[in-house]
């Protein structure tokens, strides 16, 4: 009877812990609500700003992976940073900050290349 109970604990475990780690993928990946584009994430801290330069201005620098919603993309300053040189921009909402016209350079948005395949010029 004992080793039956101890494959079901085991068993209820994994099943708890992997249906955690579905919620939390869930919730990094969501889109901002009242979104029309492409739902992705941005990189813990990245600067937030209000246009594709660095001389824009600063909104603010996301703490953890935030949750954003892509509308288009520019061509802008280019930057280098972690071994990554693109001077691609991406526009949209980027959660917790309420803006529109949220500006995020394309070293800092997971979207796999830049510019993105199925995200338009602005």
């Amino acid at each position: 009877m004992a080793k039956r109970s101890t494959r079901w604990v085991a068993a209820g475990t994994a099943i708890g812990a992997a249906l955690s780690l579905l919620a939390a993928a869930g919730t990094a990946g969501a889109a901002p609500s009242g979104t029309s584009g492409r739902a992705t994430t941005v990189q813990a801290n990245s600067n937030v700003r209000s246009g594709p330069f660095l001389a824009a201005r600063i909104h603010g620098t996301t703490t953890k992976v935030t949750a954003a919603d892509i509308d288009c993309w520019l061509d802008g300053d280019t930057v280098t940073a972690g071994g990554y040189t693109t001077n691609v921009w991406y526009r949209g909402r980027v959660a917790g900050y309420d803006r529109s016209n949220a500006w995020v350079w394309g070293g800092n948005v997971n979207v796999g290349a830049d510019p993105a395949p199925g995200i338009p010029g602005c």
